[in-house]
């Protein structure tokens, strides 16, 4: 008995003292056009930002549509490309979320965005609905070829992952720090967020905010939520649009019509272990009505979400899931 008890208590001190070493670490800057954030906790006081770096540089040189050498731009130029993983990763699960979101989600639409002027810059000086008819029709992710050695695209599709790559990232940086046995940690990439453990010096699961599109409001959040083990992104249609006599364009293109999203949803947030599929999902969110995404939900009980929209008489309304009132701490 005392040998157990002095067993105990010897573990007891050992675990005390690991919970005492451990470091808290960040890291932040620019990536992909936006900022990164990254908080983690570990029982030596290591420096991950080289490892990072080098996903960062990854996914750059995978799927940029800036950097002129990156495989997707090669891609979009109808180059046949030697086989790509991110790539190929990206395709799969956007396919994915184009099945299970009744095509509200596509990654090929390249043409329609930039004709909006979204990446060009140009915008129309009047719109086209016949061109953009013959854009969409060709912008099928069908048209998409993958095998073990090569990827191509058909003559008329070209691909656009930025409604998913930043989820992504989060991901593989999350499997990094699952590799190193780093359990506490907090990656956020432009918006999107995954996390794991806890905020460990809080001794509090991670809180994040969810921004208040209602500026109207005094408050800078919808929602405050605390989440462990779990990603959360969010997509908005008031943020990058632009005006065209009285018309908010937004760039947010419906996958069905070709045109800005036209429903009266103004931000959509949503949880999934993948911050990818989050990150996807949640754009899919702005392109369906109210009562579409409240049937997706039920059908889906392992998704939560909040969704901010107007209602018949023009006001600002949010719709949570039961499983985001368990985790709201405001």
């Amino acid at each position: 008995m005392k040998l157990n008890i002095f067993l105990l208590i010897s573990l007891i001190i050992t675990s005390c003292a690991q919970k005492e070493s451990l470091y808290q670490k960040s890291y932040s800057g620019q990536t992909q056009g936006t900022f990164f954030n990254i908080k983690y906790f570990c029982p030596a006081n290591r420096d991950f930002s080289n490892a990072v770096d080098s996903i960062f540089n990854a996914i750059d040189l995978s799927v940029s549509l800036y950097n002129q050498k990156s495989n997707l731009i090669k891609l979009n130029q109808k180059k046949r490309i030697s086989y790509d993983p991110i790539i190929d990763t990206l395709t799969k699960q956007s396919i994915r979320v184009n099945k299970i979101t009744n095509k509200n989600f596509s990654c090929a639409l390249f043409p329609v965005i930039n004709y909006f002027g979204f990446y060009s810059k140009k915008r129309p000086t009047f719109i086209d609905t016949l061109y953009i008819f013959n854009l969409l029709s060709n912008s099928k992710m069908s048209n998409i070829k993958i095998d073990k050695d090569y990827i191509s695209v058909d003559s008329s599709t070209s691909l656009d992952f930025n409604a998913i790559a930043q989820g992504y990232t989060c991901d593989l940086v999350a499997g990094y720090f699952n590799q190193e046995e780093i359990k506490n940690y907090m990656i956020e990439v432009g918006g999107e967020v995954r996390t794991s453990g806890s905020n460990y010096t809080k001794k509090k699961k991670w809180r994040i905010g969810v921004e208040n599109p209602d500026e109207t409001l005094k408050s800078n959040f919808n929602t405050v939520i605390e989440i462990s083990d779990m990603s959360l992104a969010t997509s908005g249609s008031y943020r990058n649009y632009y005006i065209d006599n009285n018309n908010l364009m937004s760039h947010i293109i419906d996958p069905t019509t070709g045109f800005p999203s036209k429903t009266k949803v103004i931000s959509s947030t949503v949880l999934h272990k993948k911050c990818s599929l989050a990150d996807a999902i949640a754009t899919s969110f702005m392109c369906m009505d109210i009562s579409e995404i409240k049937d997706f939900l039920k059908t889906n009980p392992h998704i939560q979400a909040i969704v901010i929209y107007k209602d018949e008489l023009d006001r600002i309304v949010t719709f949570r899931t039961s499983g985001i009132d368990k985790v709201t701490i405001n």
